[in-house]
């Protein structure tokens, strides 16, 4: 006679939907107590709605769970009276890290910049309204993918950029009400993977594999300039500047892994040539290249603009025709001087041209605040709404803008 199989034990058994939604009040009552941030709250929920058994769940959660039915009522907390303020006026201010929000927060920028980051926020409330304000100045508010945003925006001669990514909405989060006013300014409303998931992302198999993160390749050729000092002053104006141009390829490390090391170069070399018939075309000098890394020097910003939008440009067309190899590039330019203050340009200015390139994302522009302001008297380019941020190794919070490069129907302007 067969013998009846044993029963699974209640730890084994796949969860049922009533286990997952006790456990995400349990870990919805700990964000609201404070022992986790929203980032570590998004992971768990991702851990429990992905867990193949109640032990799974209870591994997620760091505790037993009661399964009689019953949910497990939330922890009470005490109302986040009042209003959190981040105010940036001629400079830069931030929240980001481990805080805790107010039921309000209110962002003023005024010739300045804010950074919101809630992706490191105990959250007490299930709403939080944000109301920001730019005047001739740049807020950057960054939530956790999964989370979800309302935006509501009022744009006065400036803009109001929505940049959430399309992900379902992970039960029991709160909600981010916006509400974005922007007077000759910007306000970004953006969402960026958790602070875990980027690292696993971007080292992990970087480590295994033993090659470098994809920032590291820029890091490498700015080191190598600032050691070598090339004479760039022939690029330089009767003012001497120099604008300096950085590009990679976005994901270049995992892009590797994927195609292998032969079609990987192949298509290296194809992008390396696509860049330089840019950078020749635009009168550009290739001060440095490795790997996937450029820098170039102009002796114009409006010159070194029009060669970052031609590249991206070209590369948008390379990637209609390989859809199977396609590539974004991520490009940061700022502008030195080359003549009277050359340890600057080989310390600070290559380093920021550097650290903006890899604060870009793929297909992306972006600019310093100074060849901005350098470069949009002539009407001849659209910006976006800045970001505000620290940049690696550059005390204090910079504004970056983002260059509007994707017009339907224009071409690239001719050379002047």
């Amino acid at each position: 006679m067969l013998e009846r199989p044993p029963e699974p034990t209640p730890s084994a058994a796949l969860p049922s939907d009533d286990d997952r939604d006790r456990a995400v009040a349990v870990l919805r009552s700990h964000c609201a107590d404070g022992r986790l941030t929203l980032d570590e709250f998004a992971d768990k929920v991702v851990g429990v709605l992905q867990a193949r058994s109640q032990a799974d769940i209870e591994a997620v959660v760091g505790e037993s769970l009661d399964r009689s039915g019953v949910a497990v009522p939330e922890a009470e907390s005490e109302p986040a009276c009042g209003a959190n303020w981040v105010v940036g006026i001629m400079w830069g201010a931030q929240r980001r890290g481990r805080w805790r929000p107010r039921r309000r927060v209110n962002a003023f920028a005024f010739w300045g910049g804010c950074t919101i980051d809630f992706r490191g926020a105990e959250l007490v409330e299930p709403e939080v309204r944000v109301t920001a304000v730019a005047m001739m100045g740049g807020i950057d508010i960054i939530v956790p993918e999964g989370v979800a945003v309302e935006v509501t925006s009022v744009p006065i001669m400036g803009g109001v950029g929505r940049r959430i990514r399309d992900v379902p909405i992970l039960p029991g989060t709160p909600v981010i009400k916006v509400r974005a006013v922007a007077f000759w300014g910007g306000v970004t409303v953006r969402s960026k993977p958790s602070r875990s998931n980027e690292a696993r992302a971007l080292g992990h198999h970087d480590r295994r594999l033993g090659r470098p993160r994809d920032d590291e390749s820029l890091d490498r050729v700015a080191a190598s300039v600032q050691r070598e000092r090339p004479d760039l002053s022939a690029d330089a104006p009767p003012d001497g500047t120099v604008t300096i141009l950085f590009s990679d390829i976005e994901n270049f490390t995992s892009m590797t892994e994927r195609l292998g090391d032969i079609r990987a170069q192949d298509v290296l070399r194809a992008h390396n040539e696509l860049v330089r018939t840019q950078v020749a075309a635009w009168g550009g000098h290739e001060v440095k290249s490795q790997g996937d890394s450029f820098m170039i020097s102009f002796g114009g910003a409006r010159r070194g603009i029009r060669c970052a939008m031609a590249i991206q440009r070209a590369f948008e067309e390379w990637s209609v025709k390989h859809p199977d190899n396609s590539l974004r590039v991520r490009i940061g330019l700022h502008t030195g001087e080359a003549i009277r203050e050359e340890d600057d340009l080989f310390g600070r200015s290559v380093i920021m041209a550097a650290r903006i390139a890899a604060h870009a994302g793929g297909g992306e522009i972006l600019v310093s605040s100074l060849l901005k302001e350098l470069a949009e008297a002539s009407g001849e380019f659209r910006f976006g709404p800045p970001h505000c941020t620290a940049l690696k190794g550059l005390s204090g919070e910079h504004l970056l803008y983002p260059v509007v490069w994707q017009q339907a129907g224009d071409a690239v302007p001719d050379m002047a």
